[in-house]
């Protein structure tokens, strides 16, 4: 495992990553003190990665970090197979960004063959 500065990361984000995916993990200090761990998922050793690649997209959507389509891209399923993951776990669908929410209906409406315009127009 490699250990690297905050401002290495800043510069070089990419060496970050290959020396994570390479080693499986990576080190990134700050004042020489330890302050993150930058994990390869497919090098994590758990024979599921997909189920940990969803945790990760559910809990990021439940904490309105990312989009609904951007959580479904994390979790490697076609947005339609999400919604209906969100569904069945009784997950709302929120964004604090109303781009993000127009966005998402945006794109759900074309995968359900409906015309893309707003249902109040």
């Amino acid at each position: 495992m490699q250990a690297f500065t905050i401002r290495q990361l800043k510069s070089n984000p990419s060496t970050v990553i290959r020396a994570a995916e390479a080693d499986a993990m990576a080190v990134v200090t700050n004042r020489d003190q330890p302050t993150a761990l930058v994990v390869a998922l497919d090098r994590l050793g758990v024979a599921d990665t997909a189920a940990v690649r969803s945790g990760l997209a559910l809990t990021l959507i439940q904490s309105g970090s990312i989009s609904t389509a951007a959580a479904a891209r994390i979790a490697g399923l076609e947005l339609p197979r999400f919604l209906e993951l969100l569904s069945s776990l009784k997950i709302p669908l929120t964004s604090s960004d109303p781009a993000d929410t127009s966005s998402d209906l945006e794109a759900a409406r074309r995968w359900l063959g409906l015309d893309a315009a707003p249902a109040n127009a």
